[in-house]
């Protein structure tokens, strides 16, 4: 009996340090486009729209995603980049969210500004504005490689 529980202690020490050696990969699955535009405005209620969704390519490597979600009660939209590659390091990661003439929210306000580790989110243009959006994500430690991802239309106009 005593050696079952020095067994068992041993396995549950083991198990515990596999996952704990590499929580990168599990942070970055805790970011859901909903939790990051959350997060960035301090109001839940973020839900997906039509055609809300882009693949971040390098090549064709997909280093994460970037999307388009709405909140209701705000009547805001908001664009998130989910970083799939590089997740937990800091890399040069930028959301960008259009409207027609040529305004736009970004976060950070250039692609050099800021790293981030697992995600960007802008937030902004409400009700009545057609909008379109777009994200990036770098490899800043080796090539400064870039994987971006952009609709290319204006659309879900409020």
């Amino acid at each position: 009996m005593r050696k079952s529980a020095k067994v068992l202690a041993a396995a549950t020490l083991f198990a515990a340090g596999t996952v704990l050696a590499h929580p990168a990969p599990a942070m970055a699955a805790a970011y859901t486009p909903e939790a990051a535009c959350a997060k960035e405005s301090g109001r839940g209620g973020w839900t997906h729209v039509k055609d809300n969704r882009r693949a971040l390519k390098n090549g064709r490597s997909t280093w994460g995603y970037v999307y388009l979600m709405w909140n209701r009660g705000l009547q805001k939209n908001c664009v998130t980049v989910i970083k799939t590659a590089y997740a937990g390091t800091p890399t040069y990661t930028q959301a960008i969210l259009h409207v027609p003439g040529g305004g736009a929210y970004r976060d950070p306000g250039t692609l050099t500004k800021k790293k981030y580790r697992y995600y960007a989110a802008a937030i902004g243009y409400g009700k009545g504005e057609c909008v379109d959006f777009e994200g990036h994500t770098t490899d800043t430690r080796r090539d400064y490689g870039i994987a971006s991802a952009r609709r290319g239309k204006f659309m879900n106009c409020g």
